[in-house]
């Protein structure tokens, strides 16, 4: 078994319950990484499939807000439904993945072999897939449960589709036989087939319906689009573009056409009305996709080896900025944002930002090169019993992991069940309230962000915001500081006083002092929100990480308390953090909560018998492994003390993981179905999973 250190008394890495780190007894701030500039113009929802990643970045242009979604190996294309809430992604294992573009859920559905293009009709009732591997068009039925697929004989070798506005055509590219076929959708029979030129790649059907453009991607024309007539079915006209056109689309207003030109890294802009190249565009290396928002203002373009997109102004024909992405991207779909813009935001530090959502339990593997036990969920391309695979924290924390924020797909707001159109998680690991407050108040920025308040000020600009949650003061209460001198007091062990017996009148001090300043945190939020109209303003509390000395699972000198478990506590130390501080800190927000008339949402007993070395819970073993990851309803549910890196980041221990955060999420959803009341308690059970936690609510 990994020891994860090899002596226990050495002085280490450490982390609070609040986010700061510890090492050798300094406070040390997390390294700092300024996000890009957001393009205040940019308003679309984005959707690239990253065919190296095996996944999918959903992305808030207007708020550089990136979520990768795990799908199939190698995704390729995609095509999202007309209502927005599902995106369909071709993998080339034989699926298509379907996202749930609200709750980010993912579901699959078998095709043919190798799926490449994808479309779905104007109704959202099917969607068409074309089976490169087999000669085949997929139909799912999506008014089915579960969706029903038909199968269509078309080509030799499908790649492209595209459904006229009508929905009454599919047209589908034959790359091996130099021909588009025609399918009536009514019938689902291939009714016509369109020579063109060899190596038909992708197409794209004109707003009118009445011209169909098609990009040819090999050796023998390398750089020719071309133009079919759909009333007749005949080619019309080919246009000279770049070095192997692979992808097209065209403007809402069929004016211009955009070609993606694969080898000459440019887009040719191509003007309807003559079927002439008007102008190139340089972007990235490797150009394979291209998708157009209904505006008709921006054209984004994925380049497959530069891990990027390109975003074109069309009014400029020039790009505008640039977006990281995952690996290798194809596919990109873009959704102009509806006019009922519903949202729920998150502010405060990393108990709410989503802190430790990479890990599902916990687990001290014989190694670190696999999903240690099936408890990482930033591990991909895994062998078989996952011993070996590939990390990366940003499947998990997004964009938000290059400057310690870390906000996880799993954090509170993500994993509440509340109908709103978008969940905006401005939270940071590590924030204190003077990163909350704005700037004209004196509001600091806070790992290259500027304060919350003032982005909360943005989003109510441009979003109907439903519900404000807001998370803060255990920084500011220097509860990191407490921690650590309980840590290292139990590191020494005997003939030594205890962390509680000196520490209890510091917290009492500092509960005074960070009461005022949460005070005026709530304030700023409430003034930023003073034009907002009517929302609801939650305020909650902390879970406790740790349970009582006495239900710990490891003996209170025991090295196994530090190396396996990672709770190094005494434990009349673990008694009086347990149930003396956390429910004074909660006591304190409540007294805010009230004064200010807002809810409050106590948490202090939420994670009962599954806290970090609780005896009542379990850690996934080699023993277990047919298990792994273990269910939540015997997993604990708080990070360990992390201290080798290979463990994952020092800054995630001693905070709520994926299970935790889903049994937050959990009570938000609960909290969201009692608008009424404002004091609310949520309390779990031992041996009972996150969505089986309970809720109770009162009028104060």
């Amino acid at each position: 078994m990994l020891t994860r250190q090899t002596r226990v008394r050495r002085s280490r890495i450490w982390v609070s319950a609040a986010g700061v780190v510890i090492a050798a007894g300094l406070a040390v701030p997390m390294t700092e990484s300024p996000p890009a500039t957001a393009d205040p113009q940019l308003q679309d929802f984005l959707y690239v499939a990253n065919s190296g990643s095996d996944n999918v970045s959903l992305i808030d242009t207007l708020y550089k807000t990136t979520t990768p979604v795990g799908v199939g190996r190698s995704p390729n294309h995609m095509a999202i439904n007309p209502a927005g809430t599902r995106l369909y992604v071709t993998n080339s294992t034989g699926n298509v993945s379907v996202v749930d573009t609200e709750t980010k859920g993912v579901t699959t559905i078998a095709v043919g072999r190798l799926p490449s293009g994808v479309a779905v009709n104007p109704a959202g009732t099917r969607v068409y897939v074309a089976n490169s591997g087999e000669g085949s068009v997929s139909v799912i039925d999506t008014t089915t449960d579960p969706p029903s697929v038909t199968t269509i004989a078309v080509g030799k070798w499908p790649t492209g589709v595209a459904i006229n506005p009508a929905g009454t055509r599919v047209y589908v590219t034959d790359y091996g036989a130099s021909n588009v076929s025609v399918i009536d959708a009514d019938t689902n029979n291939k009714v016509a087939t369109i020579g063109v030129k060899s190596f038909p790649k992708s197409v794209a059907i004109t707003p009118g319906g009445t011209r169909a453009y098609v990009t040819h991607y090999g050796a023998a024309n390398p750089n020719l689009v071309s133009v079919i007539d759909t009333t007749t079915n005949k080619v019309t006209d080919t246009i000279r573009a770049g070095d192997h056109p692979i992808a097209v689309a065209i403007n809402p207003a069929g004016t211009f056409a955009y070609v993606a030109n694969n080898f000459s890294d440019n887009v040719s802009v191509i003007d309807t009305t003559t079927n002439k190249e008007t102008t190139t565009i340089k972007v990235g290396q490797s150009p394979s996709g291209v998708a157009i928002n209904t505006a008709g203002t921006r054209a984004y373009v994925t380049n497959n080896r530069s891990d990027t997109v390109s975003v074109i102004n069309t009014a400029t024909n020039e790009v505008a900025t640039t977006i990281n992405v995952g690996r290798l991207p194809i596919g990109v779909a873009v959704l102009d944002k509806p006019v009922d813009r519903t949202a729920i935001v998150s502010l405060g530090d990393s108990y709410i930002s989503g802190e430790a959502g990479r890990w599902q339990g916990n687990a001290v593997p014989a190694s670190t090169l696999g999903d240690r036990w099936g408890t990482d969920r930033a591990a991909y391309n895994c062998t078989k019993i996952g011993l070996r695979c590939s990390h990366n924290a940003r499947r998990v924390y997004g964009e938000s992991f290059d400057n310690g924020c870390n906000r996880s797909d799993s954090a509170e707001i993500q994993s509440a069940s509340i109908n709103v159109l978008r969940r905006i998680n401005l939270a940071c690991s590590g924030a204190k309230t003077i990163n909350v407050i704005g700037a004209d108040a004196g509001g600091k920025t806070f790992k290259g962000e500027p304060p919350q308040a003032d982005q909360l000020r943005h989003v109510a600009r441009h979003y109907n915001v439903q519900m404000v949650v807001l998370s803060i003061g255990g920084n500011d209460l220097g509860f990191a500081s407490v921690l650590e001198k309980c840590v290292k007091r139990w590191q020494k062990q005997h003939g030594i006083e205890h962390c509680h017996v000196d520490q209890a009148p510091v917290i009492r001090e500092g509960l005074v002092q960070t009461k005022r300043k949460v005070e005026q945190a709530v304030s700023e939020i409430q003034r930023a929100m003073t034009n907002a109209g009517s929302y609801r303003f939650v305020l909650q509390s902390y879970p406790s990480p740790i349970p009582p000395g006495d239900q710990n699972r490891y003996h209170e000198f025991s090295d196994s308390r530090f190396n396996v478990g990672g709770c190094p506590m005494f434990n009349d130390d673990s008694d009086w953090a347990r149930n003396t501080v956390i429910p004074e800190i909660s006591d304190m927000l409540r007294e805010v909560a009230r004064a200010h008339d807002l809810e409050f949402l106590d948490l202090r007993n939420l994670f009962d018998g599954h806290e970090v070395c609780a005896n009542r819970a379990q850690q996934a073993t080699a023993a277990n492994s047919l298990q792994n990851p273990l269910p939540g309803d015997i997993s604990e549910w708080t990070r360990f003390l992390v201290v080798l890196e290979s463990q994952g980041q020092s800054q995630e221990s001693i905070h709520p993981n994926y299970y935790g955060q889903q049994a937050i999420g959990t009570c938000l959803t609960k909290l969201w179905d009692h608008p009424a009341e404002k004091n609310h308690t949520c309390t779990g059970t031992p041996g009972r999973g996150p969505s089986e936690v309970s809720l109770t609510s009162s009028r104060w």
